[in-house]
This record gives structure tokens, sequence and C-alpha cells, in this order.
């Protein structure tokens, strides 16, 4: 007897049949190469980014730290008079000079470069002498000296009675004022401005032409 063929959806299949990749598919390897481009292009703009955010903070803690502007010190070491006597207030062609040695520290791990420093001398608040010493270069951590010569203006003094009174009695007190400007460079291209201004009282014996009682203070613009 015949057996029955079976029918078609009985019929089982060996094998699935692999649908064939679409055209369309996204995940093609060209598709690919473009993604791992744009992964390693990430990659090194975060890794640039990191590092310059490095230098960065080395370069500002350093700024900070080591070249941090720190206040020019500024120092009257001496100062001299010359051809003053008794006998200065009967001669108004008489010259009678100052002569400030000024000294500037510069405690920066840069240079400091200044441009004419002024000195002004003054005798009970008139001004009497004024002198401008040339421009230069404190190199780090380094001291440089001024010496400042100021001829003073025998007409001024000679028109207030207290000059001959104080010529007298042996004593003249004098005041002067030093101002230098200048500007501190870090790292080649920050620039801080610094102007310091000294002033200084002080009181001249006139029999030895020595100073006595003389105190200065310095006031800082960064």
């Amino acid at each position: 007897m015949p057996q029955p063929s079976p029918s078609q959806d009985q019929i089982t299949p060996l094998a699935m049949a692999v649908a064939p990749e679409s055209p369309f598919s996204t995940k093609t390897p060209q598709r690919s190469k473009l993604n791992h481009r744009r992964h390693q292009f990430l990659l090194l703009c975060f890794g640039t980014c990191g590092i310059s955010l490095a230098i960065f903070i080395v370069l500002l803690t350093i700024g900070l730290t080591v070249y941090k502007v720190k206040e020019p010190i500024m120092t009257m070491n001496s100062v001299a008079l010359e051809n003053l006597s008794a006998n200065s207030a009967a001669s108004s062609s008489l010259n009678m000079s100052v002569i400030a040695d000024v000294s500037v520290k510069n405690p920066n791990a840069v240079s400091y470069r200044y441009g004419s420093s002024m000195t002004s001398v003054y005798y009970h608040e008139i001004l009497v002498g004024q002198a401008e010493a040339p421009p230069g270069v404190a190199l780090a951590r380094r001291t440089v000296r001024m010496n400042v010569t100021v001829d003073l203006m025998i007409s001024q003094l000679t028109r207030n009675s207290q000059f001959v009174q104080d010529l007298v009695t042996g004593d003249v007190r004098f005041n002067t004022s030093t101002q230098v400007g200048g500007k501190v460079k870090v790292f080649g291209m920050v620039q801080h401005h610094v102007d310091v201004v000294m002033n200084c009282s002080m009181t001249v014996d006139v029999s030895n032409l020595s100073l006595r009682n003389q105190s200065c203070s310095q006031h800082v613009w960064l």
C-alpha cells in the first residue's frame, strides 16, 4: 500500500537559510573604520587638552611662588652736603649740594628694569633742589646703587629766615624724596609695573656736616 506523501507543511528544513546582508546596513567596514578614526581623534584631543591644562597649572604655580613679584627695597645709604657753613646765607652765589647714595635691592627671580629716578630735596616743605638719575637694570636678587647729586637753590633757602637761624644753631633739617618707576617681566611676556617712593628726613650737623636723626620710609605700588 503506497505511503502518503508528506505535506509541504510537514517538511522540516535541514538548516535555516541565512538572510543576505542588506546593502543599507550601517555595519559596513568603511563605517567601522570611520568610527575608529573618530575615536582616536577624540582621544588625541582630550590628551592634548589634558597636557595643556597640566602645563598651565604648573606655570601658574611657578608664577605664584618662584616668580611672584616682590617689593624692591630702597635704602638711603648716606647723604653728604658740600659747602654748607654759617656764611652760606651771606652769599647767594655759593653752591651747595646734597649727595645722596641710594641703593635698590631686587629680591625677585627676574630682572627689574627701572626708568629715570628723581630725587627732590625739601627744606620746611619748600622744594630747594631736584636731580635726575639715569635708568638702569637691577639683576635678579642683586642690588644696584645710585649716586645722585642735587644742587640746592640758595635763593630759595635764603628767603626763609629760619634757615639762617638753623645755621647759627648748627642744625639744619632736610627732607628728601626719591622716586623710581620700573617693571618686572615674568616669562618674557607678563609685565608687572613696580613704583617705589622713599621719603627721608634728616638733621645735618653744620659743624662737621654729619647726619643725625635720619629716618626713611618707602611706599611701593605693584
